[in-house]
């Protein structure tokens, strides 16, 4: 008998030993059989020259990185070196198909639940399916509006086609799925883009309520439990991305997933973020501007626009206000400009609104020909990135200015700042804000879709507040420059000269920081009005519609809103100054301190992103806030102890300290009348010494150091022009004035003080800037005289700097 047949005769006597004996005994109950089985072990398996079950162990049981038995049991690090080499083979035996299972699931049945097969295969993983309910969300709508990564009908088209089984989303494609499935988790929402069931109080129409301590509470506890879960979230996206090689293989669904994960990565290792942040910007440059050729198609141009005007937006909105090195340059921007198809047909006109709030039904004389709907699409995404656009770039000239590496050291070693590059910022900011103006003043369809008004409204509020956020960074940075003197080097007689920056000279191109300071601080305190008038519209508990805008801000509005209810907190006074064109544009002149940082909180207490430090900053304001009432009952406690002529001179107030809530205190003084303003305070003191950080009621006999005696000079004798820092100033009763604390003035204040012999030394303050001043005067460092708001810009010229007459050249401003 042959050997075949004594085989096949007889296959109870030698199948126990074939089984015990054969080798790859384990195969899965997924994996396809073949007739040929053969696979490679590890690198230290193969070494050893032993046995490797590398194979037999399932992917999603292990994670990313699965480790052999013999590996595992020496404690050494199981290497497959032919992973590239059998992917093919894997596809072939299907083990591709498990991966895939394993990461995406299975098709959902008609009730919607997934197979077991499926459940079991994603065992290991912790972020949920997302389901295609989540594209009809409110969530969904507002997050393309803010962050236009992706289209708001083209990804959802792609998901049911990889639902139906008709267009695999691949492995990029799936992690998008899962970013949008972690985004929805830091607002609270499931994978449906619903509310979850934690117990929260919830209000009307879904909204979270926040009337209430216990809810408050309760809000601060969930914020933080998405957070963690948001972070757990992301581990698992960041070991994916690993896996596939997304930093590796630039891809455009793989852009996106970088795009999306880099805001979600603020409180992430810096190191991580920037590495993460580079690549995601040369990607950019690779995809869309380096490998791009000039085409036709609008459909193209459109997807490689979407990505590169956010990634160029972003970057200089974050960079530019930050601080740091640019990726993506002007010259990038025209190359990619240059790449763009003609617009030369008729398109009708220009749209008012983003394009991620236009549906298709809404594109009513195109959908009959292909080639006008991808081109009216296309002219919808240029117009809606138009703005955003200029804004970045102003931003850009932010950190050529105020910001970058070079200003920052030309401020420092120096003193001045470009005057005539801070005209060009704060003219393109203006003509953002006109813009965003003509947007909302632009006809719409009156049978459209109502929605699209309310839509529109949110994207113009929101931009107007970084608009806002935009003027108080270069209040800042230059607040920044006054509190740090100029480095004493540059008064060696081995420095190079210093920048011209007298007030008398018109040619000159820099200014000093304490000018400009006063500029923005104007700018900002008449732009208040206009912002918290936003901030009450979308807070209004009659206008639920209009309540998104801070519910579901992804980090646009948030530092705005802060910047918002902390100069509304500081502001000296009941109510807060409206100008006479804001009175005429319907804004309201008689709002009051309360109602302004009132508003201002219940914006930040409406956002539900687990990013938008909504508890902390609350805290903050409320602190500024309490500490200005507190301090004004005391002055009304205390105001018949002070004479009526001379203003009380206040102590220190919570507005003034840093936003660390540490105990340092600076000696700002109050509202004088008269019109006078005194400068605003900074968010942060980076400079400040520590001898200030509490007050002392110990003197020195000789005069030196902050609390010491100051020397008394008789009336009759002649006070010099160049007040030094033990100089003498009194009160109106002839009071000593120690040198920290702020001078007390006549209630008529002038914008300039005349200089001539007869000067009355009780009332005279010595100009803080100018060749008359020694540097590390003993005087406050943190107090500007300011005209009156209204005045013209060349009343603000003629501060008080020794006998100079033209402060600011008026050809720059």
């Amino acid at each position: 008998m042959s050997p075949r047949g004594s085989s096949a005769a007889s296959p109870s006597t030698h199948s126990p030993r074939s089984s015990t004996t054969a080798p790859y005994t384990r195969r899965s109950s997924s994996q396809p059989k073949s007739s040929r089985q053969q696979f490679s072990a590890c690198g230290a398996c193969r070494m050893r020259r032993v046995r490797c079950d590398l194979k037999d162990l399932p992917i999603n049981s292990l994670g990313p990185h699965p480790a052999c038995s013999n590996c595992t049991e020496r404690g050494i690090k199981c290497v497959d070196e032919f992973a590239d080499v059998k992917a093919v083979k894997l596809l072939r035996r299907g083990r591709r198909l498990q991966q895939v299972e394993a990461i995406y699931g299975k098709v959902a049945d008609q009730d919607g639940n997934s197979s077991s097969t499926s459940s079991a295969s994603r065992a290991s993983s912790i972020i949920p399916i997302l389901h295609s309910d989540f594209f009809t969300s409110q969530f969904w709508r507002s997050f393309v509006i803010q962050r236009p990564i992706l289209d708001l009908l083209e990804f959802p088209a792609r998901f049911a086609a990889h639902c139906k089984g008709t267009r695999l989303l691949g492995n990029e494609g799936g992690l998008i799925a899962m970013m949008l499935v972690t985004w929805a988790a830091s607002f609270g929402l499931d994978e449906r883009g619903m509310p979850r069931s934690d117990g929260s109080p919830v209000g009307p129409h879904g909204t979270p309520d926040t009337s209430s301590s216990d809810a408050s509470a309760h809000l601060g506890t969930s914020l933080r439990q998405r957070k963690n879960k948001t972070e757990a979230f992301l581990r698992e996206i960041m070991e994916l991305i690993d896996l596939y090689g997304v930093l590796r293989r630039p891809t455009l669904d793989g852009l996106r997933v970088l795009l999306l994960l880099l805001p979600l990565m603020e409180d992430g290792q810096p190191l991580e973020r920037l590495a993460i942040h580079e690549a995601a910007l040369s990607q950019v440059q690779a995809l869309c501007v380096l490998s791009a050729s000039q085409s036709s198609s609008f459909d193209d141009a459109s997807v490689r626009a979407r990505l590169f005007w956010y990634a160029y937006t972003q970057e200089g909105l974050i960079t530019g206000i930050r601080g740091g090195r640019f990726v993506l340059g002007g010259d990038d921007l025209e190359t990619f400009q240059r790449t763009l198809p003609p617009l030369n047909f008729d398109m009708g006109p220009s749209p008012p609104s983003p394009p991620a709030i236009e549906h298709a039904s809404a594109m009513g004389g195109y959908s009959a020909e292909p080639s006008h709907f991808s081109g009216k699409v296309f002219v919808n995404l240029m117009h809606a990135a138009a703005t955003p656009l200029d804004l970045g770039n102003a931003c850009r000239k932010i950190h050529t200015v105020l910001t970058g590496i070079k200003a920052t050291r030309r401020a420092e070693d120096h003193g001045v700042v470009d005057a005539h590059g801070m005209r060009e910022i704060w003219s393109d900011l203006d003509r953002c804000w006109q813009e965003l103006d003509a947007m909302l003043a632009a006809p719409l369809d009156p049978h459209g879709n109502p929605q699209r008004r309310i839509e529109l409204r949110q994207f113009v509020s929101s931009w107007r507040i970084v608009i806002f956020e935009c003027h108080n960074v270069i209040r800042e940075a230059l607040k920044q420059f006054i509190t740090k003197p100029p480095s004493q080097a540059i008064y060696s007689a081995s420095s190079p000269p210093r920048p011209s920056s007298s007030h008398s000279s018109n040619s000159s191109p820099y200014l000093s920081p304490e000018h400009l300071h006063g500029i923005a601080s104007r700018r900002c305190l008449a732009l208040l009005p206009r912002i918290i008038r936003i901030i009450r519209s979308h807070t209004a508990r009659e206008n639920i519609e209009f309540q998104g805008l801070f519910r579901w801000d992804a980090g646009l509005v948030r530092d705005g809103c802060f910047f918002a209810a902390y100069l509304a907190a500081s502001v000296e006074g009941d109510l807060i100054e409206v100008s006479e064109v804001d009175s005429r544009e319907g804004i309201d002149a008689n709002l009051t301190v309360d109602e302004a940082v009132s508003a201002c909180l219940d914006a930040l207490s409406s956002m539900q992103w687990a990013y938008s430090k909504s508890e902390e900053r609350e805290e903050t304001v409320r602190m500024i806030w309490e500490g200005r009432n507190l301090r004004r009952q005391e002055q009304q406690h205390h105001g018949s102890l002070y004479d009526a002529d001379y203003p009380q001179s206040a102590p220190p107030t919570i507005s003034q300290m840093p936003l660390n809530l540490t105990s340092h205190h600076s000696a700002h003084p109050s509202l004088a009348p008269g019109g006078i303003r005194h400068m605003l305070p900074p968010i942060n003191f980076m400079a400040q010494r520590r001898v200030e950080s509490a007050p002392s009621s110990s003197a020195s006999p000789d005069g030196r150091g902050m609390n010491g005696w100051p020397s008394y000079t008789p009336p009759g004798t002649a006070t010099s022009v160049a007040t030094s820092a033990g100089a003498w100033s009194g009160s109106g009763r002839g009071s000593p004035v120690f040198a920290n604390m702020p001078p007390f003035k006549a209630s008529e204040d002038r914008t300039y003080y005349p200089t001539s012999s007869d000067i009355d030394q009780f009332t005279y303050n010595a100009p803080f800037t100018g060749s008359g001043v020694r540097e590390g005067a003993g005087m406050p460092q943190d107090t500007a005289q300011y005209a009156p708001r209204h005045a013209g810009i060349e009343a603000h010229a003629n501060l008080a700097a020794g006998p100079a007459t033209n402060y600011m050249p008026a050809a720059i401003w």
